[in-house]
């Protein structure tokens, strides 16, 4: 598997991996947004397909997770590990202190896998997603 920035071809499949993953996915016009500004720091694994995907952006302090998405035949192995890895290195380089997501409260397997990678709570966001669920902010610092 190899981890890489990704190219206008992988665009298609990352919005399918998008709408497999999310019960309210991030809509194809911010996709592209994200593509265009922030390329840098939106990764795909790459399998014999697209895999998975991760896209981060940052300021000079923190870096924040965006999305990250894996297909369904790749889950459990170890492509949501390798992405995140790689942004975390991403935003190593930039010297950035921490970086940050949200998850679903509900969204249990997340967060262990979240939580093994070192991120802890630091907050709760009421209401913050369309359906009304909660959302965790997530936290690790990196320096």
């Amino acid at each position: 598997m190899n981890v890489r920035p990704i190219t206008p071809s992988d665009i298609n499949e990352v919005l399918k991996i998008e709408y497999e993953c999310f019960k309210y996915p991030y809509p194809p016009s911010l996709i592209n947004f994200l593509y265009a500004n922030f390329r840098e720091s939106f990764l795909v694994a790459e399998a014999d397909a697209i895999a998975g995907y991760v896209i981060g952006i940052s300021d000079d302090i923190e870096g924040h997770i965006i999305s990250i998405g894996v297909h369904e035949g790749y889950r459990n192995l170890g492509v949501g590990k390798a992405l995140m890895d790689h942004i975390l290195d991403v935003f190593n380089g930039r010297n950035l202190s921490y970086v940050r997501l949200e998850v679903r409260e509900g969204n249990k397997k997340a967060i262990r896998f979240y939580y093994r990678l070192g991120f802890r709570r630091r907050e709760v966001l009421r209401n913050y997603y369309e359906d009304g669920e909660n959302a965790y902010v997530l936290v690790k610092r990196l320096k």
